[in-house]
């Protein structure tokens, strides 16, 4: 497939480029008319199908100005500096020649303007999904004759015509080479991007790239709004990937598309024995399908989710494993914060039932031996002698209020660090007097364990930190420097624990951290960034700068509940200042 992966593969990533940018303008229309061509069977589906609310889009309207003004510097800077480097004498010089046209093409396209002149506007739905396991990229068009002037303007700056044929009337552009073809096309009101083997007949095209709708579609099935309905999520986006279906067309007999398809890469299903069949399908249960989508969408945040459904007995089995940490899961308005949670004997517990599960039910598949042959290595593991106090240990939160001084450009350290460390014990006060009887400085230190900050500073950290504050209670144990250290040291040890126990936790100031990152790529020196020139290290910059104007706050928490591993993230939208 020496042109697919030459030119055709360049092509459609750089028109990939386009349609992204044009949709992370988040203004669709509201219709799920897109979901008729995706089939029910679908294992992959990431659509856009309605708009973002307007007072957003105006939001955030400037500051994506910006920032595609910059991506065309960086693309150009990035992609069209690897094409010019490609030696003259070299086979590879013309097709690198003609790819280098089409990208300055597609890169011109990178303003709300450009993407209006090619018929891409705020109306615009999009998808890429599998039909089959055919990948299919389609987006809305509002004129398709703009579309089209587009390709041929990309043609002629090339100075290579791709083929053309024909499916009911319409024609579509491919590069071909033996095994398979390349479409791009307009079909209706719609631009179609797909790779197709080259046996395919006209029929199998059509269905392809939807002039044959599938019989039962995503749209008939409601599984989209079921999916929505299930986990609150909005109208406006979907993803969704499906193991089970992913895995079905490589350990079964493969039906429709998919035959030409596994032939078009060698694949012989024959080839897996009966029980590697029955086992590899179990594994897809173990985590059958993600989904995600926003949850909250307006002028102010952007709540999403993300889910990696779990087998209910792995569900149940990894919801044991987080345990209560103060404060952890609450955004408290710091510079920024992470932390973990974790039963460490509920891990274990957990561990070992798995390892009792693969010896009483072994894997009989060869492919499936090494595994098998873990158990023993994992026993050795368990058998390791841990001092008990250890299992005690929840967990962690690390809270920066403030750094002062930080000059990153010049690589100077901080003049001053308010910031806060919580140790979560079931047991503190024993770990305390642990440590006590290795460190005279912590015996003399008599902490109590009622909450009350007392001034300790390390010998060996003398003269290279400010003095740390420590408090104790029966469940932590606090350490804090900084301005206020006191009060933190106090504070967290009375922050409440949230419902959800995260298993992890992040918070952000993300308008100064990306303002602090661009002001120190702003400082630095040009020849402290390496491979860049000096436009794409200034359109990087900027982009780092434009973030900290469009961002005011960023939080990720990871939990496990019953429905498996889940991703909860949270983006308050700045004021553009």
């Amino acid at each position: 497939m020496t042109k697919l992966n030459k030119l055709g593969g360049v092509v459609v990533a750089a028109l990939c480029v386009v349609i992204v940018a044009a949709c992370s303008k988040k203004e669709e229309a509201a219709s799920a008319e897109i979901l008729q061509f995706i089939p029910a069977e679908s294992p992959y589906v990431i659509a856009l199908l309605d708009e973002w609310p307007e007072d957003l889009v105006e939001k955030m309207k400037p500051q994506v100005e910006e920032m595609l003004e910059a991506y065309q510097v960086v693309i150009r800077e990035g992609l069209i500096t690897q094409l010019d480097a490609v030696p003259d004498d070299s086979d590879d010089k013309q097709d690198a020649e003609r790819v280098k046209a089409v990208l300055e093409e597609l890169i011109s396209m990178l303003s709300s303007e450009g993407l209006e002149e090619i018929g891409i506007d705020k109306h615009s739905k999009f998808a890429f999904y599998g039909n089959g396991l055919l990948p299919v990229l389609r987006i809305r068009v509002s004129d398709p004759a703009l579309f089209d002037a587009a390709i041929e303007r990309m043609e002629g700056k090339a100075g290579h015509q791709m083929e053309t044929a024909t499916l009911d009337g319409k024609t579509y552009r491919y590069i071909e080479d033996e095994d398979g073809r390349l479409i791009l096309g307009v079909f209706g009101n719609y631009f179609v991007g797909t790779v197709a083997p080259s046996s395919f007949n006209d029929e199998q095209l059509k269905r392809v790239v939807g002039l044959t709708l599938p019989e039962n579609s995503m749209a008939k099935s409601g599984e989209i709004a079921a999916i929505a309905k299930e986990y609150g999520f909005t109208k406006h986006f979907v993803y969704l990937i499906d193991t089970r279906r992913l895995a079905e067309p490589f350990l079964g007999t493969p039906s429709g598309l998919d035959v030409d398809f596994l032939q078009l890469v060698e694949y012989d299903a024959s080839q897996i024995s009966d029980v590697c069949r029955q086992e590899f399908r179990g594994l897809t249960e173990i985590a059958p399908r993600m989904v995600a989508g926003y949850t909250t969408i307006n002028a102010d945040r952007i709540d999403s989710t993300l889910v990696l459904e779990m087998r209910d007995d792995i569900a149940a089995g990894l919801k044991t494993f987080a345990a209560p940490v103060q404060g952890l899961g609450a955004d408290s308005g710091s510079l920024l914060s992470f932390g973990m949670s974790f039963d460490l004997m509920a891990i274990r517990s957990y561990y070992e039932a798995q390892l009792d599960k693969l010896e009483a039910e072994p894997f009989k598949c060869e492919a499936m031996a090494q595994l098998q042959a873990g158990v023993a290595s994992g026993r050795q593991v368990l058998d390791q002698p841990i001092p008990p106090i250890v299992y005690d240990i929840r967990g962690f939160n690390a809270v920066v209020d403030d750094i002062v001084g930080l000059d990153l450009a010049s690589s100077k350290p901080p003049s001053n660090i308010d910031a806060t460390l919580l140790l979560a014990v079931k047991n503190a006060p024993a770990l305390l007097n642990l440590g006590a009887m290795f460190s005279p400085e912590i015996a003399a230190l008599n902490l109590q364990p009622d909450g009350k900050a007392v001034e300790f500073t390390p010998k060996q950290l003398a003269g290279q930190i400010e003095t740390i504050f420590v408090a104790l209670n029966d469940d932590a144990l606090a350490l804090s420097i900084g301005d206020g250290a006191s009060a933190e040291a106090s504070s967290i040890l009375q922050a409440s624990t949230s419902e959800k126990m995260p298993f992890m936790s992040f918070t952000m100031d993300a308008k100064r951290y990306y303002s602090m990152v661009g002001d120190a790529m702003l400082a630095a020196p040009d020849d402290d960034v390496e491979g860049l020139s000096p436009e794409a290290r200034d359109a990087m910059r900027k982009l780092m700068v434009i973030g900290g104007e469009m961002y005011d706050r960023l939080s990720l928490d990871m939990m496990f509940t019953e429905r498996g591993l889940e991703l909860e993230s949270t983006v308050t939208i700045g004021d553009g200042k």
